[in-house]
């Protein structure tokens, strides 16, 4: 079994990484619990909630959520509260999130608030939750705003089985990829190389594990400089300022597709502010990113007034200010504020861009 162990101002936590671990969930839990909630969605349920379930020696029952971003809500978020208060959980009890990066955030920002802080554990499903169930980012939308309430509260562990990806479609596949090309971008150029020698999504590929370690390994190494995200922690929002607000008002594309089209635009935009003769975005990166099935096509130029709008409301700006995580070169992030105008030209100027027509 890979272990990679998180250091926190709070606690460490451990990540593990193996292929069935599912099975033996609950021999990486470090405590005996009062009771534990299960929190997970109707989809991951029915695959593998019994499994794990079977996995823990201790007191258990389950909450399902319906599937997808609309449960990441205040509604839902008071149902489990009352759950949790009803069936007499105690600061001795525990929540374990058993899905992708909505029941993760949900789960945890229940588990943050209740009785002012329980335990939970993350038992990431999907391949975008490598991401989103490490560095203790906790939270719910509202108003169409991703994440606007929330915390940092890390978790007891991260019990990661690979074998539970065969379960994903494509697009699923393409979510979680997102991540971790952005993973390669802003750290490590190596891992970034390799992803770029495939053309098929594949979690039973040899290798697949591996540039998952390297992935969680990038994640854990800024969360580890910068729990808080006051300084360096920001690079990891690369491709997401744009991405969060084409998220916001798309309803048939996922997290990590919106990012991957956050990235191109953030890369277009730091050949335009280093004014290098060597460019970062090219014709190769497109065909690459259009070849694994991405979506280019997700704004057009009557969209940009709302997506600029929706870009104003990320936590991260200033001073009416959209701050963008840019790159100097491969693995080397800095953030730079841009005015709501200069985005909304330089927005125009990328959709018009020949590489991305006719995708």
């Amino acid at each position: 079994m890979n272990t990679l162990k998180v250091k926190s101002y709070e606690h460490s936590y451990d990540i593990y990484i193996e292929k069935k671990l599912r099975f033996k969930a609950g021999d990486q839990l470090n405590k005996e619990y009062s009771q534990i909630a299960i929190v997970t969605d109707e989809h991951v349920s029915q695959l593998y909630l019994e499994d794990v379930k079977q996995s823990i020696d201790q007191k258990c029952k389950s909450f399902i959520i319906p599937s997808g971003e609309q449960s990441k809500s205040l509604t839902k978020y008071e149902e489990i509260q009352k759950y949790l208060l009803n069936n007499n959980f105690d600061r001795h009890s525990a929540i374990i999130a058993l899905g992708g990066g909505v029941v993760g955030d949900l789960a945890g920002f229940v588990a943050a608030t209740y009785m002012r802080g329980i335990d939970f554990i993350q038992v990431p499903t999907t391949l975008l939750a490598h991401d989103s169930s490490v560095g203790g980012k906790v939270g719910i939308n509202l108003l169409d705003t991703k994440n606007i309430l929330g915390s940092f509260y890390p978790p007891q562990a991260v019990i990661y089985d690979t074998e539970m990806l065969q379960s994903l479609n494509e697009q699923e596949l393409r979510s979680g990829f997102a991540e971790m090309v952005k993973h390669g971008f802003i750290f490590n150029v190596d891992l970034l190389n390799e992803l770029k020698g495939i053309n098929t999504i594949d979690p039973s590929h040899p290798l697949f594990d591996q540039w998952l370690i390297k992935s969680l390994s990038v994640k854990k190494h800024f969360v580890e400089q910068d729990e808080h995200e006051g300084n360096i922690r920001r690079f990891l929002n690369f491709g997401h300022t744009l991405g969060h607000a084409i998220e916001s008002t798309k309803s048939h594309v996922t997290h990590g597709e919106c990012v991957m089209y956050g990235m191109l635009f953030a890369i277009y935009l730091s050949d335009c502010i280093n004014d290098k003769d060597e460019k970062l975005f090219n014709e190769e990166l497109v065909n690459w990113v259009k070849n694994l099935g991405f979506p280019l096509n997700l704004i057009n130029i009557s969209d940009i007034s709302t997506v600029s709008d929706k870009m104003l409301n990320d936590k991260k700006n200033s001073n009416q200010f959209i701050n963008f995580v840019l790159l100097n070169d491969l693995g080397e992030p800095f953030v730079s504020p841009f005015s709501i105008e200069k985005i909304e030209e330089h927005l125009k100027a990328f959709l018009d861009l020949k590489a991305l027509k006719g995708v």
